[in-house]
């Protein structure tokens, strides 16, 4: 059966999220197709709650194209605060529809910083607007790679997707036009591309083509994804299934010794080879600018307690605080400026503890420098 697609018009495009994504950055996402050609077996958008019950088979063979997102971009973007929002989708359908560059074209025209996570160097051909978008408001591009080989392994989990030679060459294209760009090395197969050849392979290619970071994570099991993959295992890596079974058990991620372990081990091969294992933070110049910047550091922290299989109480007030700071509409230096400690503590979600490390910041972290 070969690629159906349906176009239609949704009443919304737009997703607003409570806190921006620690990950991206984004506060908004906005996409023009549901279901992916690329067809990638492991991907997550085949969970339940995500394909809302259909077959996970129809995932890559049945594209709905929203035929009205850049009409409707415009309209919803209109009336939200200025933030990141996270667009595009450059699967084949893209070529004909273009709907990916019309939602750009909305976001530079509305003066909205961008950030596109992408596995085709399709996007290439959005460069110049890419480019636009980054003069005037910020922009970054991330690359979805797993592996630096393009052998029968990678074709067998990701049937339909681009070379990875081409993105690590569209990564370099868009990092020699100054724009923010770096590898989102995830997920990584456990047993399959979680060696110490494959996870320093891909750091050093993400480096040596102008990356500027590599953001690492393991593979998510859940529902009708857990089942997919299972049978792909089954299929070709049918001695892998006891270790799956071991390593996950019923749970939706990984033992966290094994996900620590795993991140820790890229956040060493990122130091090695010059550059960061967390995406810098587009933070536009103004008074709250410090909020944000020190919001970035605090979640940065949680991500290195979670490698480290802290407690959940303590990264749960780490998160807290870095919350409470994204929420004020006055700059936290001015506060501490005006009533000292005292005023840290009071707002809601810092506390004591959490005051002392944002006073560390202010005096100590250059967290006012861009």
């Amino acid at each position: 059966m070969g690629v159906q697609y349906v176009s239609y018009k949704p009443k919304k495009i737009l997703n607003t999220h409570k806190h921006a994504d620690s990950w991206f950055w984004d506060k908004y996402s906005a996409h023009p197709y549901i279901g992916c050609e690329h067809g990638c077996e492991y991907c997550y958008s085949r969970e339940t709650k995500y394909s809302r019950g259909s077959n996970p088979a129809d995932f890559s063979k049945i594209i709905k194209i929203k035929e009205n997102a850049p009409e409707l971009l415009r309209k919803e973007l209109g009336k939200v605060p200025r933030d990141t929002v996270i667009v595009g989708d450059y699967q084949p359908i893209e070529k004909k529809t273009e709907l990916s560059r019309k939602m750009l074209q909305v976001i530079l025209d509305l003066d909205f910083p961008v950030s596109l996570l992408e596995k085709s160097p399709l996007i290439l051909r959005d460069l110049d607007l890419i480019e636009e978008i980054n003069k005037q408001s910020g922009a970054s591009v991330t690359f979805s790679i797993i592996t630096t080989k393009d052998d029968e392994t990678k074709e067998l989990f990701e049937p339909g997707a681009p070379s990875m030679a081409s993105r690590f060459r569209a990564l370099k294209q868009f990092s020699d036009r100054g724009i923010l760009a770096g590898v989102a090395f995830m997920p990584i197969l456990p047993f399959i591309y979680d060696d110490d050849e494959n996870l320093e392979a891909v750091v050093k290619a993400t480096a040596e083509n102008g990356g500027k970071f590599v953001l690492s994570g393991g593979l998510t099991l859940a529902s009708a994804q857990r089942e997919w993959y299972y049978r792909v295992l089954e299929k070709h890596f049918p001695e892998l299934i006891p270790k799956y079974q071991a390593l996950y058990g019923d749970n939706y991620g990984p033992e966290c010794k094994y996900a620590g372990e795993l991140g820790k081990k890229v956040s060493r091969l990122c130091q090695k080879f010059g550059i960061k294992d967390r995406m810098p933070r587009y933070v536009p110049d103004g008074p709250l600018a410090v909020n944000r910047r020190i919001s970035e550091r605090l979640q940065n922290r949680v991500y290195r307690m979670e490698l480290d299989c802290i407690s959940q109480y303590k990264m749960w007030a780490f998160r807290k605080a870095a919350w409470a700071l994204e929420d004020l509409t006055e700059s936290v230096a001015e506060i501490y400026a005006k009533k000292g400690r005292a005023g840290l503590e009071s707002l809601k979600g810092v506390g004591k503890s959490l005051a002392e490390e944002i006073v560390h910041q202010l005096e100590e972290g250059g967290c006012c420098e861009s």
